[in-house]
């Protein structure tokens, strides 16, 4: 008997399950309830697949399903796409071309520079598959952070968006939601690239050192980069808003460029040109 399992995937449909409440759902709502969100039967029966075969998904016992299952399923427990697409990465049918996480050749990968570089004015930040940072342009230094002089370890997106005063100072009001979606961007990554050092590295740390984080890794939300524009408040551009966008090179798989473009481009630029003046100023 084979002894495989898939713990991810069955704590994935779990978390799904206990998000839906059954009032909103359309299910059968009576009867007491012990436990928040659907019942399993209540999921297999929307899903039409049998309760010992739902269960067995949740357990670990069932490593994958077909994808008319897990279509089924999708909708039963009303998956957003990012969370439709990481189900299929957890049941191993969507497969992910893997790339070299540990980011070491890619962070020096020539045609991700030339990319960076001819951006110009606009931030730009290349990221590998854990947000890891492999590369940013001087108008994401300007606005974020120097990557760059942080230790290795430390140069990761999401662990400056949790930890680092100047990211909450930067984003505001919109900071937990940012940082929100930043975790469902790596819960994703650990779909399609399960079982590194680097992810239990990433992981581990943010647990200890975040309580936002471990409450928002437990609810095993998934998301891609999708909110479209923010409003950033900079020590000296001052209160800019940006549009979001991302890229990626051809040849060069796992690695994002996100780009944050100003609707404002010459007043970044003056700002960008004032703090330089300054700065120099002060080093004379």
């Amino acid at each position: 008997m084979s002894t495989k399992r898939n713990a991810e995937l069955g704590s994935f449909l779990m978390a799904c399950r206990a998000r839906l409440s059954p009032h909103t759902d359309g299910s059968r709502a009576g009867g007491h309830r012990r436990v928040p969100g659907l019942r399993r039967e209540e999921v297999a029966d929307a899903a039409r697949v049998s309760l010992d075969y739902y269960a067995r998904l949740e357990q670990g016992r069932q490593v994958t399903a077909s994808p008319s299952v897990l279509d089924a399923l999708a909708h039963a427990l009303r998956l957003s796409e990012e969370e439709r697409a990481h189900l299929y990465t957890l049941a191993g049918v969507a497969h992910a071309d893997t790339p070299d996480t540990d980011g070491a050749e890619t962070a020096t990968d020539s045609r991700v520079r030339l990319v960076l570089d001819a951006l110009g004015s606009t931030p730009a930040i290349a990221c590998g598959p854990y947000l890891d940072v492999l590369a940013a342009n001087e108008a994401a230094v300007f606005l974020f952070t120097d990557f760059d002089a942080l230790p290795p370890g430390e140069r990761n997106a999401l662990r400056w968006m949790l930890i680092s005063p100047s990211a909450q100072d930067l984003y505001g009001e919109q900071w937990e939601q940012s940082v929100t979606e930043m975790v469902g961007m790596l819960r994703m990554s650990s779909g399609r690239y399960p079982g590194t050092d680097r992810l239990d590295e990433v992981v581990a740390e943010l647990e200890r050192k975040s309580t936002l984080f471990s409450r928002l890794w437990r609810n095993y939300q998934v998301s891609e980069w999708r909110a479209e524009q923010k409003t950033l408040l900079h020590p000296d551009a001052g209160s800019l808003r940006f549009n979001n966008a991302s890229i990626t090179v051809d040849g060069v798989p796992g690695v994002t460029i996100f780009l944050v473009i100003p609707d404002d481009q010459a007043a970044f630029v003056k700002a960008r040109e004032e703090a330089k003046a300054l700065t120099n100023e002060n080093r004379a």
